[in-house]
């Protein structure tokens, strides 16, 4: 406030009145009395400390403001008329050379030459050289409006009766100046003062807080708007508004009054309950009160600032409920994060965090195995920088499929054993509620153990398989060679039944060897049945099944150093097989090729559409096989035999049901397989099948 008061005071006067409604009346009064036919009035310049025309009489206004004398010019006595407050006679103004030449010349166009100089200075002047003005000749500053000198002229001359009837002139001159100062003073003063106070009362009102003067007892002295909308009612008002006003008073002044008595110098903050006028809510006032003294008149009082904080105690109290409920949310995520951590501590496949730059975040103990092994050896911190890199590089190629969850395998190192782990890795990307992602949690699983499982599940099952088969070839060949005979016996005792039909003793026995030789027969052909059973056929893809098998024997195969590759046909069609008798074929055709390479090697599987060498027997319709091994191959004269039941080339191992079954099998297809093999070079095997499966279901279709 002080700031804007000091602008205030700095702001310019409001402008004074025209010299010329002061001085022209007794400018025109002593002209006439004197007889002085031509004048020109001069005022003081603060700015350029000099002497300017203002106006004159029997001369034009502009001739007179062309006149500039600067009050440096000492000798000049115009200037001199001024400082001593001396009229001055100057018997021909245009040809006194004390006089500056253009001022000189301006009297010359004026037709001043005889003239008198007559001061106008004011009552109230200032000891000399305390302005320091540019150009101020030392020895007198003045502070007035209106000060300057009147040039008086006639052409008959001027003498010195003319200079001392001259004098009463200059007192009545500075007293009008004077008065005429003191005027616009006081006018300046009350404007300033009207300002100061428009001011203050937009200040007071501008606060959006209520503000308020008390007096020593407590009683309102003044008030702002806010203040009045608590403690001040008309009649007009309601009543529950004057009830309000009432209590707010009561309350205010109550509160007041125990502050006092705590006889605090100091600004002090405290707080105080009040009643909402309108709405009649309960309103929390923090106020800050001020000791003031008015020195004017002696009294004591004190100056109050009421701040609403209503909403800010509500926003508290809210803040410290929510507070409570953010601690009892975070105890539960924290018990929730204890019990999420037990399951991950104790989960068997390891389970990774990472972030979008592939860093992990966190991991399980299961994870810590493999990327941050216990042990610290530089083996197994080598080993655990490969897992880390593997994982890594598998991560990024996963990050380009758009799905949300991903699927992959990767194979890995332990790092305390050196054990191949053949990981199937489940990734899942976290979103934000943005739908950005933020992290991805990859969940691992030993899938080499399981397949070796599966490996041994399928050995058996192909075990039991061969066994079942050579079961049931064996059982259908006793049915085949019983069944012979049984037609014979069958015929025969239908020719008996013919001849001895009428013989009543000899005919019930003839029924009992006819009904129990059918019986047999049944029976026979119920076995046959069962041998010839199909598994259920449909649409097959041999490509996709030469991958799956080669995945189940994979790891068995790098035990023993044994590469399988495959050459797959991208244009092989499907065909209509069993996919689980086939993947029994390639199985067995894949162990067998291990068994004969003891020291590592190759097996390639190829496919390819179309039926190669058995073009004539199947034509285009058909699709090729081939398993091809660097084994040790299959002597000439043991390769006739290979299919035959219960034989093996690996003595006292396995049961040598495994090629016989699966040319069963190819041959339940309405397909061939064959063998070709060379010593010491390795062995191929060739199955063709029919895209439309065997021709009893081809024609079935």
């Amino acid at each position: 406030m002080a700031d804007v008061l000091e602008r205030q005071k700095r702001r310019p006067a409001a402008p004074p009145r025209d010299p010329r409604e002061t001085l022209e009346p007794l400018l025109d009064e002593l002209m006439r009395t004197l007889r002085f036919e031509r004048a020109v009035v001069l005022l003081y310049d603060d700015e350029r400390a000099a002497l300017a025309g203002s106006f004159g009489t029997g001369v034009s206004d502009a001739i007179a403001r062309e006149l500039l004398i600067p009050l440096a010019l000492v000798d000049d006595p115009i200037v001199a008329s001024l400082r001593g407050g001396v009229p001055q006679l100057i018997r021909d103004a245009t040809l006194d050379e004390r006089i500056s030449a253009p001022v000189r010349e301006t009297l010359t166009k004026a037709k001043l030459g005889p003239i008198v100089a007559a001061p106008l200075r004011s009552t109230t002047e200032r000891p000399a050289g305390q302005d320091g003005k540019r150009g101020a000749a030392p020895g007198w500053e003045h502070r007035g409006e209106w000060a300057g000198v009147v040039l008086l002229s006639r052409a008959s001359g001027v003498t010195q009766s003319d200079v001392d009837a001259l004098v009463p002139f200059a007192r009545q001159a500075e007293e009008a100046i004077t008065l005429q100062r003191d005027v616009d003073l006081l006018r300046d003063t009350s404007e300033a003062f009207a300002i100061e106070k428009e001011w203050l009362w937009w200040m007071v009102n501008g606060v959006g807080d209520a503000v308020l003067v008390t007096d020593s007892n407590n009683d309102m002295v003044l008030q702002n708007r806010r203040a009045e909308l608590l403690f001040r009612a008309s009649d007009e008002d309601s009543a529950g508004k004057r009830r309000a006003v009432w209590m707010n008073n009561f309350l205010f002044t109550a509160a007041l009054s125990t502050w006092n008595l705590e006889r605090t110098v100091a600004t002090t903050g405290r707080e105080v309950t009040l009643v909402d006028p309108i709405e009649g809510d309960e309103l929390i006032y923090e106020v800050i009160t001020t000791p003031a003294t008015n020195y004017r008149v002696g009294m004591r009082g004190t100056v109050s600032v009421l701040k609403n904080v209503t909403d800010i105690r509500h926003i508290g109290e809210e803040l410290a409920r929510g507070r409570e409920r953010l601690q009892s949310a975070e105890e539960e995520i924290r018990i929730e994060r204890d019990r999420l951590d037990l399951v991950l501590r104790n989960v068997p496949n390891p389970i990774i965090v990472v972030d979008n730059d592939n860093h992990i975040l966190s991991m399980n103990p299961a994870a810590d195995r493999l990327f941050k092994p216990a042990s610290a050896t530089s083996r197994a911190s080598h080993t655990a920088l490969a897992n880390d890199a593997r994982f890594t590089s598998f991560l990024a190629g996963l990050r380009l499929d758009p799905a949300l969850s991903k699927r992959g395998e990767i194979a890995l190192t332990d790092p305390r054993t050196d054990d191949r782990l053949e990981m199937e890795v489940s990734a899942t990307e976290i979103r934000d509620s943005r739908g950005a992602v933020i992290a991805i949690v990859s969940v691992m699983q030993d899938i080499g153990r399981l397949r070796e499982l599966e490996r041994r599940r399928l050995e058996q099952v192909l075990f039991d398989s061969e066994k079942l088969a050579a079961t049931g070839r064996l059982a259908a060949s006793i049915a085949h060679e019983i069944n012979n005979p049984l037609e014979a016996v069958q015929n025969a005792l239908y020719l008996l039944q013919k001849e001895f039909g009428g013989d009543a003793a000899k005919r019930p026995y003839l029924d009992i060897a006819a009904r129990e030789t059918q019986r047999m027969s049944r029976i026979l052909r119920q076995m046959l049945g069962f041998y010839r059973q199909q598994e259920a056929m449909g649409a097959t893809d041999l490509n996709a099944l030469v991958e799956e098998a080669g995945g189940l024997v994979a790891k068995r195969l790098r035990e023993r150093s044994v590469q399988i590759a495959n050459q797959l046909d991208p244009g092989l069609p499907r065909i209509r097989a069993s996919a689980d008798q086939l993947k029994q074929v390639l199985l067995n055709l894949l162990l067998n090729a291990a068994d004969s390479m003891p020291r590592g090697g190759t097996i390639t599987v190829a496919t390819q559409a179309g039926a190669g060498a058995e073009t004539e027997l199947f034509g285009r319709d058909a699709v090729q096989i081939q398993v091809r091994d660097t084994g040790d191959g299959i002597p000439d004269e043991l390769l006739g035999q290979i299919f035959e039941p219960f034989f093996s080339t690996k003595p006292g191992k396995g049961t040598g049901l495994g090629l016989w079954v699966s040319q069963g099998i190819v041959q339940s297809h309405g397909g061939t397989m064959r063998v070709r093999s060379r010593v010491g070079r390795g062995t191929t095997f060739m199955i063709t099948l029919p895209v439309q499966g065997p021709p009893s279901d081809a024609r079935a279709a």
